[in-house]
């Protein structure tokens, strides 16, 4: 297949199957072929969170956001990745004490940046309905 159009079907296909590193790599194929792909590098971004592959996922939506900066979507999919993240870092320094106040400040600042990105994210879907 060249057309990213059936790579992006196909991790459509697989992530409905439950399939994440599958869809991933279709999601992979349908970028590659055209960097542009936005709903490619969403659902790319939700397959990896859902794997708690966070870091990953946000690198996706970012990529979404150099595109088009207005996307709403890729906001509030970048807001929940954050959130995911910085829970895991809280989760983390119950387990480790002697890193703990390191992973706090970097959960705080995540969910920050999680908070302006829901903001931003509400904001466009708002404008969008008017």
């Amino acid at each position: 297949m060249d057309d990213p159009d059936s790579w992006y079907d196909e991790g459509n296909s697989k992530i409905k199957e439950g399939n994440n590193e599958d869809a991933i790599l279709a999601y992979d194929r349908a970028t590659d072929l055209d960097p542009g792909h936005i709903s490619a590098w969403n659902n790319k971004g939700i397959a990896l969170s859902r794997l708690k592959r966070y870091e990953e996922a946000i690198s996706c939506y970012d990529k979404i956001l150099e595109i088009d900066p207005n996307h709403s979507n890729a906001w509030l999919n970048k807001a929940n990745a954050l959130r995911h993240l910085a829970q895991s870092y809280l989760d983390k320094a119950n387990n480790d004490r002697t890193e703990a106040a390191k992973l706090i400040n970097k959960a705080l600042g995540l969910f920050d940046s999680a908070n302006s990105c829901y903001d931003k994210g509400d904001t466009l879907k708002k404008q969008a309905n008017l």
